[in-house]
């Protein structure tokens, strides 16, 4: 079994995985399948700079997210409403539910998410628009 030390994992450590058709935004995946061998989850880190372009309105069918803003203020957006984002504010994502994300505003916005799944891939990510 590993130590906690072997489990501690680093901003550095992560995969940086861009998010598809968003060219002012990074994701980095610290929890999946791939990096440390999780069975049931993805965790990752999300950063929109100011006034980045939307990710588009996407489903995940085989997973469940969480979504939890760390610092700054952005737009998301599940089913047919949308909602000011802030810091501190978590936003539950049902298996299948259509959503989206993006920052209209002057400062970026930092978040972090975690899926039911071990993998982006396995929680079946696909655009929608």
């Amino acid at each position: 079994m590993k130590t906690a030390i072997e489990y501690l994992l680093k901003p550095e450590d992560g995969r940086n995985e861009p998010i598809k058709d968003l060219n002012n935004a990074t994701r980095v995946v610290l929890v999946d399948n791939d990096t440390v061998g999780a069975e049931d989850i993805t965790f990752a880190h999300c950063r929109f700079e100011a006034k980045t372009a939307l990710h588009k309105k996407h489903i995940h069918q085989d997973a469940e997210e969480v979504i939890y803003i760390l610092s700054g203020k952005g737009m998301s957006g599940i089913g047919d409403t949308e909602a000011e984002m802030c810091q501190g504010d978590t936003m539950f994502v049902p298996r299948g539910a259509v959503h989206w994300f993006y920052n209209p505003f002057d400062e970026p916005v930092e978040m972090i998410f975690c899926y039911t799944r071990p993998s982006i891939k396995l929680a079946g990510y696909k655009i929608v628009e």
